[in-house]
């Protein structure tokens, strides 16, 4: 990586092309939100109708705020501490600790997933792949998420350009077995029945906020809004990058392997009379059944939950690089003390998560742990502090300047043409009329 040149501030490390951005925040994005969480979201929020949902609210909002977070990231040279101390010197960093919060949190359980997924690869190179209920039925899943956990912080001490260089060689591998498996899965016997599913719509479960709230934090998650990715990765952009046509290319790629994966997951389970609803253990009860069943499974599973493991992996040390950020350039603390501080809260706080799925089966409201921390920090906090972030940095930092760093007059891609000031103004007042609907349906 290489210095910035041109700007008095502190050296920072720099993406070496925009395309090692691209590839880097698209490794950043894609990973368990789409091979497990959009498919259980998908299945308990309507199929078809969710999907639609999802769609609008990635191009209507999630696109939007990536720009905003992206641009002030590299507008400011800083994380989400620099940037909205920026914004209010007095007030800022408090609000900027809290964004780096979230992914620490949001970490908690989703390296208990990425731990399913080592557990998973590990059982495919012994050649027994066993359902979700036997893999869980012990402790496997607090050892699996501490072994995640060290591995992480092993990959956090060698800096941002591990980040690159992992990044360029796993994608594309991800990115054929995802296509490869959907492919086959349309010749399941399921599949006819999946489609009707998956591409179905429900006028009542459109006009519900529920739905539309699930939506939205299924685009924030997925795009890294509201998580501190975006304004990190920013800042290591250097000055020939067009974020504009960046986020679109992150975007789209995103969008194009959660529908993928979408439906390869759904033509598995109807194949194999798996409920659409069985919630977040979804993706982790259909691929271990269908590579059963294959002929070569024995061969191809390790191929497939390699690269799932790959995927979940490179998303959590993304996570995690938001909260080593600050503390290495906000408080002068080394790379292996910055890495020890941020694995170590998450190690803590995802002992709850790990116990859900295990004897303890620790639960709130009948709801695994787990699964009530998603819904509680993924489609609610996330949603919010995107909402919240997005509007401070569209109102506080000067448009011409967010204008100019975007490097672009026009943006066209395919039908639709936007002027960078259109991200500006939904950032302004998208977040305000969203929270005042979503607070008035609450109250409702």
């Amino acid at each position: 990586m290489t210095q910035k040149s041109g700007r008095p501030l502190p050296v920072r490390p720099e993406w070496t092309s925009q395309r090692a951005f691209i590839v880097s925040s698209v490794a950043a994005a894609v990973g368990l939100g789409n091979l497990w969480r959009f498919p259980y979201m998908v299945g308990e929020n309507g199929g078809g109708t969710f999907i639609l949902c999802y769609a609008l609210c990635i191009l209507a909002v999630g696109l939007p705020l990536f720009t905003l977070e992206t641009t002030a990231g590299s507008l400011t040279d800083r994380g989400p501490v620099g940037v909205f101390r920026r914004i209010n010197m007095h007030y800022g960093s408090w609000l900027g600790w809290l964004v780096v919060a979230v992914p620490v949190v949001m970490m908690s359980y989703y390296a208990v997933v990425t731990g399913w997924t080592l557990g998973y690869l590990v059982d495919s190179f012994r050649g027994d792949l066993r359902p979700f209920g036997d893999f869980t039925s012990g402790f496997s899943s607090v050892w699996y998420f501490l072994a995640v956990g060290l591995l992480v912080f092993l990959v956090l001490r060698r800096g941002t350009g591990s980040i690159e260089i992992l990044s360029k060689a796993l994608m594309p591998a991800l990115v054929a077995m995802v296509a490869l498996l959907a492919i086959y899965s349309q010749t399941l016997s399921g599949s006819v029945e999946a489609m009707a599913f998956y591409f179905s719509f429900d006028l009542a479960l459109f006009l519900d906020p529920q739905t539309w709230r699930m939506a939205a934090g299924q685009a924030f998650f997925s795009l890294g809004v509201g998580t501190g990715v975006l304004i990190t990765y920013g800042s290591y952009i250097p000055r020939n990058v067009n974020i504009l046509t960046s986020a679109a290319a992150v975007a789209a790629t995103n969008s194009a392997i959660s529908l993928t994966v979408g439906i390869a997951v759904f033509s598995i389970i109807y194949t194999f009379g798996i409920a659409p609803d069985t919630g977040s253990q979804l993706s982790f009860t259909a691929f271990p059944q269908v590579f059963g069943e294959l002929p070569s499974g024995r061969i191809l599973a390790p191929f497939f939950f390699g690269s799932l493991f790959v995927a979940a992996f490179s998303s959590c040390y993304s996570l995690l690089a938001v909260a080593t950020a600050p503390l290495r350039y906000e408080l002068a603390l080394s790379e292996n003390t910055a890495a020890l501080i941020a694995t170590g809260a998450t190690v803590a706080l995802g002992i709850p998560s790990a116990l859900s799925f295990t004897p303890v089966d620790l639960s709130i409201s009948g709801r695994p742990f787990l699964e009530w921390a998603d819904q509680i920090i993924s489609s609610g906090v996330v949603v919010v502090v995107g909402f919240s972030g997005a509007a401070l940095i569209a109102w506080k930092l000067p448009r011409r300047a967010m204008v100019e760093e975007m490097t672009s007059g026009w943006w066209q891609a395919g039908p639709l043409r936007l002027l960078p000031y259109g991200a500006i103004v939904l950032g302004r007042y998208l977040p305000a009329a969203s929270l005042m609907v979503m607070a008035v349906t609450a109250i409702l």
